[in-house]
């Protein structure tokens, strides 16, 4: 099953092994002021998907409310699919 992504990426649900918890990233090296929040979305391949919002200091709690709303929706999807599958 096809999970999308806010930014529109699709996310095959039976391929996702964990979710990370938020994190802060630190600053973004494309830009002088902004710094990046994100969470990892890691698939069977062993690779990760990074799921990420930009924010300057004073946006911090807005991005990460965003964010967490964002990784809420995705793990309650993978949830949901995963007590189907069973």
């Amino acid at each position: 099953m096809l999970y999308t992504l806010n930014d529109g990426r699709e996310v095959d649900l039976s391929r996702v092994m964990d979710v990370s918890a938020i994190r802060d990233e630190g600053l973004d090296p494309s830009s002088i002021s902004s710094s990046r929040i994100a969470f990892h979305i890691r698939v069977k391949s062993g690779s990760s998907i990074l799921v990420e919002k930009k924010y300057h200091f004073a946006d911090w709690a807005a991005k990460k409310k965003e964010l967490d709303l964002e990784r809420k929706a995705f793990v309650n999807a993978l949830e949901q699919y995963r007590a189907e599958k069973q």
